[in-house]
This record gives structure tokens, C-alpha cells and sequence, in this order.
């Protein structure tokens, strides 16, 4: 089924709605225009209602914490595919930062896999997201941006974007997590540890680079 634009309208407000935001608040904390999401800028000159450009659909739903494919499901009436998704409803695959270096934990494509890996509640909805995965934080150095104690939620599906935080990793390599920032010379991530500035064109050893979407404390 195509939903109507007003149905997607509708969906948004209720997520928002449910998460505290007013249409106002909604839009400045996705860094757009305090009225993007009024809704007098939802009709258009000939009065039929607008549809959501997909930039502004994606930074909104990226502050509600919802993921595109749940979004999607919702709106047109859909259920979730259970089948498509890791074991275990509601679970997400989760393992301590330090045992992100080890053989084994990580297959030729950079995805979590192996025994290694237990299982934890997925906070919000990141379950249906394809091969995501939380890590534990169980080090001191990355504080105050992540703290000892608490986890990170990363999702290597989600395309990545200037000033999103991400988790580095790969053989042989000690995981770090920072913020991608674009400079003269290229991509580059700024560690929470030290704030050390590591080129991407300079690596030598292969790596991958996946979006972290929720911090805990």
C-alpha cells in the first residue's frame, strides 16, 4: 500500500508527540528551520499536502530514534519481518569494547559475527536495523564523551555524514571511536581518546567505519 502524505504527517506528529517535541522543537533539534515542520508549511500554493523531502524525513527521524525501516512499516501498515532480523526479537548482539580487537569477532565484511557475541535488550527500536550491534564501554579513556560503564548502539548500515559519530575497527587494529570530520587532505576521525586525528587516506592496515546512533551513561 502508498500512504498519503498526510498519513506520514501524521505519523511524525505522533512520534513526536510521544517523545516530548513540538513540530518546532522537532525541527531545531534536527538542525532545520524552526518552522519546517508547521504545519502552514505543509500545504502547498494549490493546497494539497506536501510530502517530507527524504534529507529532512532522515535528520528527523534521526533525533526521534527511529529507524527508517520501522518508519516505513508503520505508515503503510506493515508488519515487521521477523524473519530478516537477528535471533531474538528486541535483542541486539553486544560485546565489550576491549574484545573489539580480537580474531573472530568481525567477519570479512566488518559485520558482528561469531560465538564471542551475547545478546542485551535493544534500547528503542535499532533491533530491525540490519546487523547492528552494541558495544560496552569498559575503559576510562574516551570520558567525558563516553564514560566507563555505560554502551554505544552502532548501526553499519546507516550511510555516514560529516560530524556522525562512528566506531573505527579492523584486523589487526586497535578500535577507536570518534567523530568523521572532512579536512583539506580527506575524511578524517577525531578520537574521544585524546582527541587524536587519525587521516583515512593514510591508513594502511584495512578498516571499516560504522555509525554510532545512541550513547548511554
Amino acid at each position: 500500500m502508498i500512504p498519503q502524505s498526510q498519513t506520514v504527517w501524521q505519523t511524525l506528529d505522533m512520534l513526536a508527540r510521544e517523545r516530548g517535541f513540538t513540530p518546532s522543537a522537532l525541527a531545531r533539534a534536527a538542525g532545520l528551520d524552526a518552522t519546517a515542520l508547521n504545519p502552514s508549511r505543509r500545504v502547498s500554493a494549490g493546497g494539497g499536502m506536501r510530502w517530507p523531502s527524504m534529507p529532512t524525513l532522515l535528520r528527523v527521524l534521526d533525533v526521534l530514534q527511529v529507524p527508517l525501516v520501522v518508519f516505513a512499516q508503520q505508515i503503510t501498515g506493515a508488519e515487521v519481518n521477523r524473519a530478516a532480523l537477528c535471533e531474538g526479537d528486541g535483542m541486539l548482539r553486544a560485546l565489550p569494547f576491549s574484545m573489539l580487537g580480537q580474531d573472530g569477532v568481525f567477519d570479512q565484511n566488518g559485520l558482528p559475527y561469531g560465538p564471542v557475541w551475547e545478546k542485551e535488550a535493544s534500547p528503542g527500536q535499532w533491533w530491525t536495523e540490519p546487523d547492528a550491534y552494541v558495544v560496552r564501554v569498559d575503559c576510562d579513556g574516551m570520558e567525558p564523551v563516553v564514560r566507563d560503564g555505560g554502551s554505544v548502539v552502532v548501526v553499519p548500515s546507516l550511510p555516514l555524514r560529516e560530524g556522525d559519530r562512528v566506531l573505527m575497527h579492523g584486523p589487526g587494529r586497535s578500535p577507536v571511536m570518534g567523530v568523521l570530520l572532512e579536512m583539506e587532505t580527506g575524511q578524517t576521525v577525531c578520537s574521544f581518546r585524546g582527541a587524536d586525528m587519525l587521516d583515512l587516506s593514510r591508513q594502511e592496515a584495512a578498516f571499516w567505519l560504522h555509525r554510532i546512533v545512541m550513547m548511554t551513561v
